[in-house]
């Protein structure tokens, strides 16, 4: 059997076919602006009238698109400016950060910051290590490589990357469910890290909705968690060798 090429519509087919749906621009306005009418034709018609509407159509939908545009270029310009604050406030952080040398400092340092730059009403820094005092940090916690919430996370840090708003109510419940207002956390961040011997994750949790996302941001995020986590070894490693250092009485 001979397979017949489709040709294309004839402009007869095409003006029957405008003409059995007067309304087809109406509801097809972006291809308005794509028409290319010539001058002396318009010139022709106007004196009918025929062309005001379509005109007036392409005049729409030119402005239409202009403005989407200018809203584009808007977003665009404050999200580079938001991204150059951010990366400034996170060196600012990272030098901050260099003269901890004490958990509750790190702890405190860390709250302040991601509350003020992150949005993070709540955070957490897990160590999954044999826990040490932590001078009454309510942030930075440490909790046997066993426990409950290290078996909960296995697949985060089997995969070792970030997560965003995934989280169910159970384990939100689980890592803020003893917090004040964890009720009110709407978007969560979690930024997991491996060390020599341990390993742990940074917990973020907004009231924000959405607040969190993969990105410049959370990249960011995983350089802040990357240095808290070095400091983190390096105290807790001088917490051990004072106390091996001491002679009981």
């Amino acid at each position: 059997m001979v397979q017949t090429k489709d040709l294309p519509d004839s402009p007869e087919d095409i003006v029957e076919y405008l003409r059995n749906h007067p309304d087809f621009f109406v509801e097809h306005t972006d291809i308005l602006s794509e028409l290319n009418i010539p001058h002396d034709t318009l010139g022709q018609l106007a004196s009918t009238g025929n062309v005001a509407s379509l005109i007036e159509h392409q005049v729409a939908q030119l402005r239409h698109e202009n403005s989407d545009l200018n809203e584009n270029l808007e977003k665009s310009e404050e999200d580079v400016a938001h991204q150059r604050d951010l990366a400034k406030t996170t060196h600012d952080l990272s030098l901050q950060l260099m003269q901890v040398d004490s958990l509750k400092s790190l702890n405190d340092l860390l709250s302040k910051s991601l509350r003020q730059h992150y949005q993070a009403e709540r955070f957490l820094f897990l160590v999954f290590k044999t826990p040490v005092d932590s001078e009454d940090c309510s942030g930075i916690r440490f909790l046997e490589a066993n426990s409950k919430l290290a078996f909960m996370f296995t697949e985060l840090f089997h995969h070792n990357k970030p997560l965003c708003d995934s989280l169910q109510a159970e384990h939100i419940d689980a890592l803020f469910g003893i917090m004040n207002g964890a009720e009110s956390i709407r978007s969560t961040a979690l930024i997991p890290v491996q060390q020599s011997d341990w390993h742990g994750m940074l917990v973020l949790g907004s009231k924000k909705q959405d607040q969190y996302c993969h990105g410049f941001e959370m990249d960011l995020l995983n350089y802040i968690t990357m240095i808290s986590a070095a400091l983190i070894e390096n105290i807790v490693s001088n917490i051990n060798t004072t106390n091996q250092g001491e002679i009981p009485s």
